[in-house]
């Protein structure tokens, strides 16, 4: 009786001993699962991929950032090569324009440069195609000289004409303009001996000396309507 019962407390003991030991053995089994999630979950390969993926989403902003900046740049661009080219444009409009007004001005001085020597030409032989008859109106007379091609010298003054006889004004000025055209003698070269007038107020007639050379001569001219004074008859004096 004594053995049977002490067998059954060494049984029990065992089944309690074992029981005990299962429990152990489940909750370190439990704490190894909890330590291996633990360790999995804070591995540094989730911390790199999560780095990762941060980096990632950070990065994408940037590349838009980069791409409406690398689009902002070609507008620019563009911006600055039209403004380039109408730089360009303009520049060569410019130079069209300075240099059509060059040309413009070469043909102006041309034309005057062609104008002063047919004057120059005029004035060196002031008697050419002209009519020359010897002796004149009176016996101091050497030469009548006549040209039909004279024409009026033109005339600054408007209104009503009537010859003014004041070495001041603008009529004796255009008188003596019309005797130097008729004479070739220069006003800055001539001496007037005489000027006055010659029958009517539309009439003169004027006597001067050339100092180049000593010549005279008496010119006589008449009033042509907004045209001014032209020269009719040129006679040269002994």
């Amino acid at each position: 009786m004594s053995n049977k019962q002490s067998r059954f407390e060494n049984r029990d003991k065992r089944r309690k001993a074992n029981m005990v030991l299962n429990i152990l053995i489940a909750i370190v089994s439990i704490l190894i699962v909890v330590v291996a999630v633990s360790l999995f979950i804070n591995s540094p390969s989730s911390d790199v991929s999560e780095k990762a993926d941060t980096s990632q989403k950070q990065e994408t902003p940037a590349s838009g950032k980069t791409k409406q900046t690398s689009d902002e740049d070609i507008k620019d661009s563009k911006k600055d090569k039209a403004s380039d080219d109408d730089k360009k444009d303009k520049q060569d409009k410019d130079t069209s324009d300075s240099s059509s007004d060059s040309d413009s001005k070469k043909d102006d001085d041309s034309s005057k440069s062609d104008d002063s020597s047919k004057k120059d030409s005029d004035s060196s032989d002031p008697f050419k195609e002209a009519k020359i008859t010897e002796g004149g109106s009176s016996s101091d007379v050497e030469k009548t000289i006549v040209n039909p091609k004279w024409k009026a010298v033109g005339t600054k003054q408007t209104g009503e004409h009537a010859a003014t006889y004041d070495s001041s004004s603008e009529d004796w000025s255009e008188m003596l303009d019309a005797i130097s055209y008729a004479t070739g003698v220069s006003k800055d070269h001539m001496t007037v001996l005489w000027l006055g007038n010659n029958g009517s107020p539309q009439d003169a007639k004027g006597k001067v000396l050339d100092k180049t050379n000593g010549k005279k001569y008496q010119v006589t001219i008449t009033w042509k309507d907004k045209k001014g004074w032209k020269p009719t008859k040129v006679e040269t004096l002994k």
